[in-house]
This record gives C-alpha cells, structure tokens and sequence, in this order.
C-alpha cells in the first residue's frame, strides 16, 4: 500500500476536482450552443408553421436538393405563397454581421471581439438558383431568406430585392414585403406542378 503525505492528497482531490470542472463548463458552453441552436431552428419553423396556415400558403420542410453529381445541400424550408417560391434557411449568428452582399466571407463583431464567418448568403443563393436548375423553374419565382438570431445587427451592402437577411422576429414582415411585389399571383395548378416538381427531385437523404 503506498501512503499518500496530506500535500499530495490535497493535490489530487484538487486535479481531480479541477478536470471535473473544465468537464462541467465544457459540457455547459456545449449545451448552450446546442439549445441556441434548437432555441431558433424551432422558432422559425413555429412562424412558418403559422404564417402558412393563416395565409393559406404551402410549407415543405427538410428539403434536399443536388448541388452537383455528389454534393447534396439542405434547405430548412421551403414556402409557397401566392407568388413566390420562397427558400429559407436559418444560421445560427449572433452579433454585428457586416460586410458586401457577394462577399466570400463577412464580419462577424461581438463582445468577444472581431471574426471573419462564412458568408450565408451565398449558400441561400447557390440553394436557390439549384432549387430553381432541377426543378426546370423560372428563376424570377424564387426567393431567398437568411434567418439569424434575434440579437443579431445586420449591416449588409448591395443585397439585391431578390434575397433577403433578416433576423427571426423580422421574418413575418420581409415575407409579407415579398408578397407585396407587383406580380401576378399563382394560379392553383400552378402551384400543384410546383409540389409535384419540388417532391419529385427532393433528393435522398437522412
């Protein structure tokens, strides 16, 4: 049996107490991240969910689409209103997002200071112009929206009327600006070829 001096038990209990804590604070900042994450991906689907139904417009949900013979993007939603085609993903960003439309990257400043991220319009873009190449759709019918989170400022140059960024709770009013554009509404065939198209070419996935 090997007989510890009280030092050497003090500094065991300690490292041992020590690993337990950087375990509990790493575990906390993950679940965090992770509910955050939830907190919104479920709070946009709400608001879909409700807009639609009160406005009579159709919601798919989980679509996949092919970017090119091996590369699958996802879209967390996709809306049919009575004008448009509507592709909309959510992202989970928090702070000042600034920067070019078509830039590669934007600036992302919080309290933490300053970071380059990747630019998340750009892949509602590539998912849009896709949605609207496989499914053999005039590309005027689509739209896209970027969903960030509610504490986010968005200083964003150049954004054609085409796509839109916005945050959760601003997302009811940009669709109904969508609608407001002067367009000839669908026809009701016009939007069952739409489903047919759209659930015809969802692309496998899991």
């Amino acid at each position: 049996m090997i007989l510890l001096s009280l030092p050497q038990k003090l500094y065991i209990s300690f490292a041992i107490l020590g690993g337990l804590i950087v375990i509990l604070l790493l575990w906390i900042l993950f679940y965090k991240n992770f509910y955050k994450r939830y907190r919104l991906k479920k709070a946009v689907g709400y608001t879909l969910y409700r807009y639609s139904n009160l406005n009579d417009y159709l919601l798919l949900n989980d679509y996949r689409v092919h970017i090119d013979d091996k590369h699958i993007g996802h879209i967390e939603h996709i809306l049919i209103s009575n004008k448009f085609i509507i592709i909309i993903n959510d992202f989970q960003i928090s702070g000042v997002i600034s920067g070019e439309y078509g830039a590669e990257q934007l600036k992302l400043t919080t309290k933490k200071g300053e970071e380059l991220i990747a630019n998340p319009l750009n892949y509602n873009r590539n998912l849009t112009r896709r949605v609207a190449l496989f499914n053999d759709l005039d590309n005027n019918f689509l739209k896209g929206i970027v969903v960030v989170n509610d504490d986010s400022v968005i200083d964003i140059t150049g954004i054609p009327n085409q796509f839109k960024i916005c945050t959760k709770k601003q997302l009811k009013k940009v669709i109904a600006e969508f609608d407001k554009e002067d367009v000839k509404p669908f026809k009701e065939e016009t939007v069952i070829r739409f489903i047919n198209l759209l659930n015809e070419n969802n692309a496998p996935g899991k």
